[in-house]
């Protein structure tokens, strides 16, 4: 038997399963540090199944509330409270500001967009 799982599923279930490698483009240091990345083993594959959080707006919202989140959402992850509970659920925080994740939507949308192509609606 064999499964594909978030990061933080697998943690939880690490002494259940063994965990053969990471689809992400680095290894995860704080959890799993001996565990290989897919790339390492030879498989070509991006960070596409990587779990990202964020908050999003509607479009429209004015830019003052936009430049507001922006600079108070990466704040939330000084808060010790937050980061002792991602931590506990096997979470890695990787803390982006709003052109990183821009530029990172930009090429997942390229990659995902050649990646679906040949996919016909029903």
């Amino acid at each position: 038997m064999a499964g594909f799982n978030n990061l933080s599923d697998a943690y939880r279930s690490q002494n259940d399963i063994k965990i053969l490698a990471i689809a992400d483009l680095q290894r995860e240091k704080t959890f799993l540090p001996n565990v290989p990345t897919l790339k390492e083993e030879g498989i070509d594959v991006d960070n596409s199944s990587v779990n990202f959080r964020g908050i999003m707006a509607p479009k429209g919202t004015p830019k003052e509330v936009i430049d507001f989140l922006a600079k108070q959402v990466p704040l939330m992850f000084n808060d010790k409270k937050t980061l002792g509970q991602m931590k506990k659920g096997g979470s890695p925080v990787r803390i982006m500001n709003r052109s990183e994740v821009q530029e990172m939507w930009k090429a997942r949308k390229k990659s995902l967009t050649t990646l679906l192509a040949g996919l016909k609606p029903e």
